[in-house]
Order: structure tokens, then sequence, then C-alpha cells
């Protein structure tokens, strides 16, 4: 099996056909007038995207730009940062904007030093009020430093969210990964050792091995979760190997020198993640993630489904909640384009309340597990009936709740167990045929005039 975005049967052809989107380029007038007529909401979180990365690993799919910690195109860029947070400033202040929380992502955001954070965070206090506290993507070979963990905890970083990937140096090779087991071990106990208020841990399973070699077996991925709930971490997040178009290793595996897991053991590895991860004492949060920490998660994706959000950053993406925007994906355009006071949206398109109820039940049943009808009247102004019962999504529904996948109640409508893996499928088939098609469009063009997805 290859995890692409066509290897998921009818939920690739529906990720495919039911969203459709046109990107535009838009002017900065317009833009402007967009963000602050459809951010109705007072409380934002807010997403930095930091590119930057010693080296690009086998099947990453994000926006990304090789470099060393020390290059001056870093001071550069945080520079630029503080520039585009102060725009946004400006132009939102009379709304009285409530940051309800800050991530950065990559990239590897752990390659800047604390200094770089205070400055972000610093400018952000300036311009929204926002409290002096972050949290970070980071690799383990960052955080083998006992100064610049501290460092960056110092400086506000409070919560990490960990790409251990794998204890099993096999698999780390596969992947293209730089770090060993023991640097994971290291950088966990470095973060305790500082003070960093939450910690959160990535895995990976389905991951592609040489055709010679053996296939990443049931036992091998039991063993990193049990190596996993052995630690003191407060969530653990679980994701398959996603093959995009895009990556270093496509060719590889669409040649078939490299090869993933089969369908049956992809669905083992779903549940036995569950079983494993449940047991230990870990609630699952997401369809992925579980947590041990009552009431806290490192959240990325409900924000950017749901929104609202802003985008900063090369590469970002902003949802509003009635306008979605991509930042270029040049990191010497985005630089040039914040220099001359622009915003560094290189295409943009509204969104009405009718998608925003669909992305916001599709978030909450098929990522958090449950819907709230009361939450999404509360969100939305409407009832779930508004926008989907008579709906082609609604029969989707309608069919999932007859097979037993979803279970409606008085309150809401129920993920369960025997749903679990048709909502990894849905989940990925969505991530491959949309947010990555997009990066990998924009990365293409650092300014084009018209991006169709999927």
């Amino acid at each position: 099996m290859i995890l692409d975005r066509h290897s998921f049967g009818i939920w690739s052809f529906i990720a495919k056909h039911a969203f459709k989107a046109v990107f535009t380029k838009i002017g900065q007038l317009s833009v402007s007038r967009a963000i602050i007529d459809t951010l109705r909401e007072r409380e934002t979180a807010l997403y930095i995207h930091i590119p930057f990365c010693r080296s690009i690993c086998f099947y990453c799919p994000y926006v990304r730009f090789p470099i060393g910690r020390d290059s001056k195109l870093i001071s550069k860029y945080v520079n630029a940062l503080c520039s585009e947070i102060k725009a946004y400033g400006n132009l939102l202040k009379e709304l009285d904007l409530k940051i309800a929380d800050i991530h950065a992502g990559g990239g590897t955001p752990s390659l800047l030093s604390g200094r770089y954070f205070k400055m972000i965070l610093e400018s952000l206090a300036e311009n929204f009020g926002a409290e002096p506290r972050i949290a970070i993507e980071a690799n383990p070979e960052d955080l083998r430093d006992e100064a610049h963990v501290f460092d960056l905890v110092d400086n506000g970083v409070t919560e990490v969210s960990l790409g251990v990937q794998s204890f099993n140096e096999r698999m780390l090779k596969s992947l293209g990964r730089r770090h060993t087991p023991e640097d994971s071990l290291m950088a966990i106990e470095n973060l305790h050792e500082a003070g960093v208020e939450y910690t959160n841990i990535d895995m990976m399973y389905m991951i592609p091995t040489r055709s010679h070699d053996s296939p990443q077996s049931i036992d091998e991925w039991r063993a990193d979760l049990e190596k996993a709930i052995e630690l003191d971490v407060d969530e653990i997040t679980c994701y398959p190997t996603l093959i995009t178009d895009y990556c270093i290793g496509y060719r590889w595996v669409k040649s078939g020198e490299v090869v993933q897991p089969d369908k049956r053991t992809f669905k083992k590895m779903v549940y036995l993640t569950e079983d494993i991860l449940s047991s230990a004492g870990f609630e699952p949060v997401e369809i992925y993630g579980y947590s041990k920490k009552s009431g806290w998660k490192y959240v990325t994706v409900n924000y950017e489904m749901e929104g609202p959000l802003l985008g900063l950053g090369c590469g970002a993406m902003g949802f509003t909640g009635g306008f979605e925007y991509q930042n270029t994906c040049s990191v010497p355009d985005y630089i040039q384009s914040v220099r001359e006071g622009k915003f560094p949206i290189a295409g943009a398109r509204f969104v009405d309340l009718r998608e925003r109820a669909i992305r916001y039940t599709t978030c909450r049943l098929f990522v958090c597990r449950h819907l709230s009808f009361v939450e999404l009247k509360r969100k939305l102004g409407e009832g779930i009936d508004k926008f989907i019962k008579k709906s082609g999504f609604g029969r989707f529904l309608q069919l999932l709740r007859l097979t037993g996948r979803i279970k409606y109640r008085t309150e809401g409508i129920q993920l369960t167990r025997k749903g679990l893996f048709t909502a990894h499928q849905i989940c990925w088939a969505f991530v491959l045929n949309v947010p990555c098609r997009i990066s990998e469009k924009f990365l293409k063009d650092p300014w084009p005039e018209k991006v169709h997805i999927p």
C-alpha cells in the first residue's frame, strides 16, 4: 500500500470531489477589508511558520528551507515576522482581539535561539496584548544541548511537540531523520529539567523501508508505543507516514524501491495504538492524539479547520472563518513583501457558512471524535439541521450512522470504535488532497494568478 492521495478508495474520491476551491491573487486593500469583515469572533489563535531545517526528511510534506542555525537569513526572517505582526496589529487594533493560543511549526522552530522567540513574543504583546508564551515543534537533536533548552524556556517556550517519530534506529534511518533514540530521551529529560509546562511527542508508523528489507512490523510499532508510555510526557500523537508527490522519497515509493506495510497492517496499527495508549492512562482526544493531562492537548489542526486562525510567516495559512489565505512559500519573496509593507498573501478565497459548518463538523467528528450540537450552534449561530440535514454531507453522515461508524446522541454525534479506522481514512484522504495540495502548488510559484484545489 502507498499512502498517497489516491490510495483511500471512496474516501479519496470524496475528498477530491467534495472539496473544490480556487485561490486567487488578491490586492492589498481587498485583503485588509476581507480580514476585518470576516474575523467576527473576538478570540483567535495564531500560527507562526518557521520554515528552516538542517536537512530535509524523506517524506516531509511541509514548507521547508534547508539552513544552518547561525545563518543571517534567520535574523532577517524574524525581523520580517515582527513586521508582519505589527501590520496585523495595526489592521485589527479596533477589534480588541484576544490571542488564545500561539503555535510555531515548521520546518524546525527549535533551530531558533531564545532571543528570537523573545522578539516575536514582545511584538505580539505590543500589538495584541498577548501573553509571553508559545508552543513550538522541535527536533530532538536541537534539544540535546541543555543550555539551548533552558534558553528557549526562559524566553517564553511553554509547550513543546517533540518529533521523536521512532525509538527504532532502522525506522529513523528510513525516514531520513538525523537524530538517534538516545537524542530523544536526552531531549525529553532536558525539557523536564528546564521546566517546560507540557511535552508532546510525535510518533510515526506505516514507515516505508527498502524493498529488499523487511517492512515495519506490528511488533516494531508495539515496541515504539511501549517505550513511549514509559516516558514522562503529557501527550503522544501518532501519525501514519503520508506520501506526497513533492516529497524527496516519492519516486522511491512509486518505483517500488521502498515499500510501506499493507492496508491490513495499517488498520491493525491504528487499533493497536488505541488499545495500548488508552490502557496506559492516555485519554483519546483526537483520532491520533492521546493526552494524560485533562483539558490539555497540543492544538494545531482544530484552528486550521475551524478558525479563526491568523497565519504568519512564509508558507503559513490563515482562516478567519470566512476568508482563507495562503502566504507565499518563498522565503526571499516573503521577506521582500513584508519589507515593502505588504501582506505576504499569495492566494486567498472566501468561505461561506455552509462550508465552514461542514469543516467544523468534519474536524470535531472525524478528528476530535465528538461533535457537540450546542458548541456547533454557539460557533456558527445555527443548528446542525440548517447546514447539513438535507445535503449530500447529511446523507453521508446517515450512511456512517447506519453502518455503526458514528452514533447519534441527544447532545451530539460520537465516533465509534468501529468508525476509528474509517475516520483515519477520511482524515488522511483530506489532508493529502487539500492542505498538502495547497502547499505543493504554492511551492511551485511564489505568486500564482490562480490555484485550483485539489
